[in-house]
């Protein structure tokens, strides 16, 4: 380990005991607030003092976009000027500025989901507003005209105790001041997860908090000691510039091979290490802290207003809480999912929920939601060919699995046998993804490529073989009558 991922990872842990003096002590929310931004502010400044000056510059100016520009038209300029100021941090060397060292990229990625995000945030806190002031209008409208629709009358009454509700819990009016301190609060500054800025508001207004997050973090980091082993045993054996060293390629294919199911183990457990210790830093601050019966989900927050309005806080145990607001990751569903497609379910929560939330729902024609989604996602992760290699053998990989359960399952595998076929689908996607990791470790076109084609691109010609098996057998075998 480098010195800047010591420093890295010294500032992952302080975080922690930091969260314990936030969540012990009632610091009014503009304290508090001020607080939690100098501190993360000075842990940019300590991991990218001299490429601080692109998160300042996107920051402030997002910050005069939600400020000056119209609600209706915010979160459409944000989204241009953050995602615009991202290819230009990329490029900075055609630009004759230095290239910015790679924990600045990881703050510029969390920054640019939270102002873009907030900008979507004041969007919809505008419109829930209108659609109130309208439906208000209709319930006069429609009382005026006929004293006996009562029926159309109540369910306006519904929309709008429903709209109200979301007035309550979800809308925001952030001020300059405010937008620019939830830009670099400590929280996530540097891993994630991403949060709202209605979730950091209402940590906020949080002045006693009496959960007791010890009991969360033990639960949440059961696990943690035994990935950490496994990380710090393997990173002894195998390392990410292994295929960059002269000889690797005068190894056997079976090394290869293995090299590929070891590395990609490092390459994960490294990320469940980060985002675990990020959601201590959260659990030891309280932050995301929401009651278990309003169903919150990661990124988003309550989705049970109703239940949330009427839940006593005073009388409350920490029991009856749960941190799934800022669960990034579920580690042992990344592990144990049978398929491609629900692996990335489980993987990066809080981030899957942005791109869902405001990319994919904001798309008109639903048909491009899933393409424009994707690549927004892959811009967003960087500009490596390899990234995109690796994001474009996705599709066929979800396909294989499609037609196998269509074609296969469905018409060959008896129930007593659903385990084995499981088993096999398991180990197919296991061996996909070590496959696909490899763009993301080695970013180059080039380099990629060297590395698939000394495997004799074994994943791309495995995709292939099942398609082709999978779509043969849907058109000639018809599937058993129980199976219909």
């Amino acid at each position: 380990m480098n010195k800047d991922d010591t420093v890295y990872v010294i500032l992952l842990l302080i975080s922690i005991p930091i969260g314990f003096l936030f969540k012990n002590y009632a610091f009014n929310s503009k304290l508090k607030a001020s607080l939690s931004s100098a501190i993360g502010f000075l842990m940019v400044l300590i991991v990218c003092p001299y490429d601080i000056y692109h998160s300042l510059l996107m920051t402030c100016v997002n910050t005069l976009i939600v400020s000056i520009v119209h609600p209706k038209l915010v979160a459409y300029l944000s989204f241009i000027w953050c995602f615009g100021y991202l290819l230009f941090f990329r490029l900075t060397q055609l630009f004759g500025l230095p290239k910015p060292v790679p924990y600045a990229n990881a703050v510029q990625l969390i920054l640019t989901l939270k102002c873009v995000g907030l900008a979507f945030e004041v969007h919809d806190s505008f419109n829930r507003k209108k659609q109130l002031y309208m439906l208000n209008e209709s319930k006069n409208m429609v009382r005026k005209n006929s004293a006996d629709n009562e029926n159309a009358s109540d369910d306006i009454d519904d929309k709008i105790g429903k709209l109200k509700l979301d007035i309550e819990f979800k809308s925001i009016e952030p001020s300059l001041f405010q937008t620019i301190l939830y830009s670099y609060c400590y929280i996530g500054i540097l891993t994630g997860p991403y949060f709202k800025y209605r979730t950091y508001a209402d940590w906020l207004s949080v002045k006693n908090c009496r959960l007791d997050s010890v009991k969360f973090m033990k639960k949440r980091g059961r696990i943690a000691p035994f990935i950490i082993i496994i990380f710090l045993v393997l990173s002894k054996f195998v390392s990410f510039q292994d295929p960059l060293k002269d000889g690797f390629y005068d190894s056997t294919l079976a090394y290869r091979l293995i090299y590929m199911v070891l590395i990609f183990t490092l390459f994960r457990f490294r990320f469940y290490i980060a985002w675990i210790f990020a959601e201590f830093s959260c659990m030891s601050a309280g932050f995301g802290a929401y009651p278990i019966c309003t169903v919150p989900k990661p990124g988003a927050g309550p989705t049970k207003l109703k239940e949330l309005k009427n839940f006593d806080a005073k009388n409350s145990k920490s029991s009856d809480y749960s941190f799934d607001c800022i669960n990034n990751i579920d580690e042992y569903k990344c592990e144990t999912a049978k398929t491609v497609k629900e692996v990335l379910h489980f993987w990066n929560m809080t981030v899957q929920f942005w791109m869902a939330n405001n990319v994919y729902k904001r798309v008109p024609l639903k048909k491009l939601g899933q393409p424009i989604t994707m690549a927004v996602s892959a811009y967003w992760h960087g500009l490596h060919p390899g990234y995109y290699l690796s994001m474009l053998t996705t599709s066929p990989c979800i396909l294989a699995e499609n037609l196998m359960e269509k074609g296969f399952k469905r018409r060959f595998v008896s129930e007593k046998y659903y385990k084995v076929y499981n088993m096999a689908t398991w180990f197919f996607r296991t061996r996909e993804f070590d496959y696909m990791s490899i763009g993301f470790i080695l970013l180059s076109y080039d380099e990629t490529i060297k590395f698939w084609k000394s495997i004799y691109f074994i994943g791309h010609f495995a995709c292939l073989f099942f398609i082709l098996v999978g779509f043969f057998l849907t058109k000639l075998f018809k599937p058993s009558k129980k199976t219909n």
